[in-house]
């Protein structure tokens, strides 16, 4: 299979396992989008550690309705996969420019990045306000990943792929929240 197939089948796969993740209530917009790009390509996170780092992001910064959750875990994973591992002023270039790009790439698609704006017209918990954000989920998790693609190809290599193509039915979602909680 030629990779320009291979890598849009990937990114279909990520959009997806991130809209899933979200709906079936397992991860929140900004903790699903870190987990499956940091597990779908290979980061070095463990997955408990992405989804602490990414909690405090969702709905728009702490429930503040600012800057999207969705896009902040973007941004959170492109610095996963680009950022700078030392200190100095120039060496940022990099990720700076890649959550530019997602940033941009998010506003034209949903005319803003402002949870509050992206949710005025929903009523909060409902059927309807979670579908949109999944669909933004899935949007932040493929835009990001296809950033990292371009700049990284080699990813393409690492996916995992039974990880990505896995899809929970939200019952089943519930008992593994169950199971985790007895775990503990």
């Amino acid at each position: 299979m030629d990779n320009t197939l291979t890598q849009e089948r990937l990114l279909e796969s990520i959009a997806s396992r991130a809209e899933n993740l979200f709906l079936t209530r397992q991860l929140q917009c900004a903790e699903a989008v870190l987990v499956v790009l940091n597990q779908g390509l290979g980061g070095d996170l463990p997955p408990e550690t992405a989804v602490r780092i990414a909690s405090a992001l969702p709905e728009g910064l702490g429930r503040r309705g600012c800057l999207c959750g969705a896009l902040n875990g973007g941004a959170l994973a492109l610095g996963l996969f680009l950022g700078r591992s030392g200190p100095g002023f120039r060496n940022g270039t990099k990720v700076r420019k890649a959550v530019g790009q997602l940033h941009d790439r998010f506003k034209t698609a949903f005319k803003s990045t402002c949870c509050r704006v992206l949710t005025k017209s929903l009523i909060y918990g409902s059927e309807e306000h979670f579908r949109h954000c999944a669909r933004m989920t899935g949007t932040a998790a493929r835009e990001s990943a296809a950033i990292l693609l371009d700049l990284k190809p080699e990813l393409l290599e690492r996916a995992d792929w039974s990880y990505l193509k896995q899809q929970d039915r939200r019952v089943v979602a519930e008992v593994k929240k169950i199971v985790r909680a007895f775990g503990r």
